[in-house]
C-alpha cells in the first residue's frame, strides 16, 4: 500500500491532481529493489502478475520494470510422490498401469505446473501436472488483490488505478485458464489445425484420453531453444530461414488466425535438427478479432500519413482513448503517436525503439493500452532480439515487413474480411454521430458554443449553482483532510493517521449528501413565473 500511494504521488503531486513529482533515480532504485524482494516472498500469484506488469512500460517507470523482470517463474520441483498421487487420482489407477514408463525426474518446474517424461503405447510423451494445492492458493490471492484494488479505486478514482483494476481482471481470467489443462489442450488442438498446412511448424499432438483439468499429456519433441544461436549453428541450420519462418508463424497468428500464442519466451520456442520450429505451452493465448486487426492497420497507416482524425477514430475503436479525455491532451498524445509512425523515420527504427516510444506515450498520457497489444509488442521485440543475436544488423521493421506484407495479402483474400467490410459500412453512420458530438464539444471548449436561456431559468440556475457550490466546498475540505493524512502517513508511516483522516473526511462527505437544498421559489411563485413566461413567448409584442 505505501508503494502504491507513493507511485500515485509520483504521477500526480497531490494524488488527485497536480503536476508529476520529481523523484531522484536513487529513490526509485531503492523502492524497486524493496518491492521486488517483497513480491518474491508473496508466492506464485504475485510473481506471475509481476511478470505481466514487467512488460507494462506504459504504467511503471523503467527502473521498476528492470527490477521486476528479474523475477523468474522457477520454483523447486514438487516431490515425485505428490505428482504421482495427482496422476493416480485423476485416472483412478496406478501410474504404472497408465504409462509403460514414468520418469521421476522432472524436466521443468514452474509455479503452476510440473513436467515429467513418460512412455505411452511406445511413444515418448510429456506429462504436465498441476501443482498440488495451487488452485486454492491462487483463488485466495485473487480475492485479496480484488479487495486491494477495489479499495484503492474507491479512495483514489484516478486513471492509473483504473488501469490496474482492468489488468487485475484480465490477469484473473488468464491465470484461471492456465490452471485448466482441458482449456490448454483445446488451444493446442486449435493451433495444430491452424498450422496443418505449414510443414515448418510442429505443434505437439494432444492425447485427449489422458487429459483432465489437472493433467495434460502431449507428444514429446526434442529441440534447441531458439535463442541458443551457437547450438543452432552447430547443427548447420539456416538461421535466416528460421527467422523468416518465425516471423511468418506469428504474422499468420495475428493477421489471419486471430489466435495468438501470448507466452513466446525462448523456452517455449524450440528448433529441431531439421530446422523446424516447435511451439510449446498453450496455456496463455490471446484472441485478436477481425475488427482489432483492421483497426491496428488503419492506425499505423493514419499515423504514417499524419491523418489526425483517422488516427483518433482507430484509437477510439481499439479502446485506447478514454472517452472523458480532455481534447487538448488528446491532441498532444495523438501528435506524439503520429511522430512515432512517421513513415520517413520509422524505417530507420527498430521494433524495440518504437515499442519504447509507444509505451512512453501511454505512460505520460491518460491512455489505455489493451493487453493484446502489449503481448503483440512483446512478441515482436522478442523476435527482433533473436534476429539481432544472429545478425547484429537485423532490423525487425526492415527485414520483417516483406514477410508481414505477404501474410497481410493473404488475410485480405479471406472472405471474412468482406463480411467485416459490410458490417463496417453499416456502422459508419453511428460513428458520424459521435463525430458530430465531438464537434459540439470542441465548440464548447473554444467558447463558441452558445445556449440561450430565459431570465427565469437563469434565476433558477443561480440557486442551483449556489447549492452545488456549498457541496463542492465541503467535498474539497474533506479531500484536503484525506490528502494531508495520506501524505503524513507516507512520511511517518503511522496507520492511525490514515484511519482518523479518512474517517473524518468520510463524515464530511456524508454531510454533503444530506445537506439540504434551498428552494429557489415556492410552488406558487414558480407557477406564477411559469405563466408569465408562457405569455411572453406567445405574445412577444405585449
Amino acid at each position: 500500500m505505501p508503494f502504491i500511494l507513493a507511485l500515485l504521488r509520483d504521477r500526480k503531486r497531490f494524488v488527485f491532481f497536480g503536476s508529476p513529482r520529481q523523484v531522484p533515480e536513487t529513490v526509485h532504485i531503492k523502492r524497486a529493489k524493496k518491492l521486488t524482494a517483497k513480491i518474491a516472498g508473496l508466492g506464485p500469484t504475485f510473481i506471475k502478475l509481476t511478470q505481466i506488469l514487467s512488460s507494462r512500460a506504459d504504467l511503471l517507470p523503467k527502473v521498476y520494470l528492470e527490477q521486476l523482470s528479474t523475477l523468474q517463474d522457477h520454483v523447486p520441483p514438487v516431490k515425485t510422490k505428490e505428482i504421482v498421487g495427482i496422476i493416480e487420482k485423476e485416472f483412478n489407477q496406478p501410474v504404472g498401469e497408465v504409462f509403460e514408463r514414468f520418469s521421476e525426474q522432472s524436466i521443468a518446474a514452474a509455479s503452476l505446473g510440473q513436467v515429467h517424461r513418460a512412455v505411452f503405447k511406445g511413444e515418448d510423451v510429456v506429462i504436465k501436472v498441476l501443482r498440488p494445492g495451487i488452485e486454492r492458493l491462487i483463488y485466495m490471492d485473487l480475492r485479496v488483490l480484488k479487495i486491494i484494488v477495489d479499495f484503492l479505486f474507491w479512495v483514489f478514482p484516478v486513471h492509473e488505478v483504473k488501469i490496474f483494476e482492468i489488468i487485475i481482471q484480465e490477469f484473473s481470467k488468464i491465470i484461471k485458464e492456465e490452471m485448466d489443462f482441458l482449456k490448454e489442450s483445446e488451444n493446442a488442438i486449435r493451433f495444430r489445425e491452424n498450422f496443418k498446412e505449414n510443414q515448418n511448424v510442429i505443434i505437439p499432438e494432444v492425447y485427449p484420453e489422458l487429459t483432465t483439468r489437472r493433467v495434460l499429456v502431449l507428444k514429446y519433441y526434442k529441440g534447441v531453444k531458439i535463442d541458443q544461436i551457437d547450438e543452432l549453428k552447430k547443427l548447420n541450420l539456416d538461421m535466416k530461414r528460421i527467422l523468416e519462418t518465425l516471423i511468418l508463424i506469428y504474422s499468420h497468428q495475428v493477421l489471419i488466425d486471430g489466435f495468438f500464442h501470448a507466452d513466446p519466451h525462448p523456452g517455449n520456442i524450440l528448433v529441431n535438427q531439421e530446422g523446424k520450429i516447435i511451439l510449446l505451452d498453450f496455456g496463455m493465448v490471446i484472441t485478436i478479432d477481425e475488427g482489432t486487426r483492421r483497426e491496428l492497420a488503419k492506425a499505423a497507416i493514419a499515423g504514417a500519413n499524419r491523418k489526425y482524425d483517422e488516427l483518433i477514430e482507430s484509437l477510439s475503436r481499439l479502446g485506447v482513448i478514454d472517452p472523458d479525455m480532455n481534447l487538448s491532451v488528446l491532441k498532444d498524445a495523438t501528435e506524439m503517436m503520429m511522430n512515432i509512425f512517421d513513415k520517413k523515420k520509422i524505417s530507420k527504427k527498430r521494433i524495440k525503439e518504437i515499442s519504447n516510444e509507444i509505451f512512453n506515450t501511454f505512460y505520460h498520457f491518460p491512455l489505455y493500452l489493451p493487453s493484446n497489444l502489449v503481448y503483440l509488442f512483446k512478441t515482436a521485440v522478442l523476435i527482433e532480439g533473436i534476429g539481432i543475436k544472429y545478425n547484429p544488423d537485423f532490423n525487425g521493421i526492415k527485414d520483417g515487413t516483406p514477410i508481414v506484407k505477404k501474410v497481410f495479402g493473404q488475410a485480405l483474400k479471406e472472405p471474412k474480411v468482406e463480411i467485416f467490410d459490410l458490417v463496417y459500412g453499416k456502422m459508419k453512420e453511428l460513428y458520424r454521430l459521435s463525430q458530430n458530438l465531438e464537434k459540439v464539444m470542441r465548440l464548447a471548449e473554444r467558447e463558441q458554443f452558445k445556449v440561450r436561456l430565459h431570465p427565469v431559468d437563469i434565476t433558477w440556475l443561480e440557486g442551483i449553482f449556489g447549492y452545488m457550490f456549498r457541496r463542492i466546498m465541503v467535498s474539497i475540505t474533506a479531500t484536503s483532510i484525506a490528502l494531508v493524512g495520506a501524505i503524513l502517513y507516507l512520511r511517518i508511516e503511522r496507520i492511525w493517521l490514515l484511519f482518523i483522516s479518512f474517517g473524518f473526511a468520510g463524515f464530511l462527505l456524508l454531510v454533503t449528501f444530506v445537506l439540504p437544498a434551498r428552494r429557489v421559489f415556492s410552488p406558487s411563485e414558480w407557477h406564477k413565473r411559469r405563466v408569465e413566461r408562457e405569455i411572453e413567448e406567445k405574445f412577444p409584442f405585449l
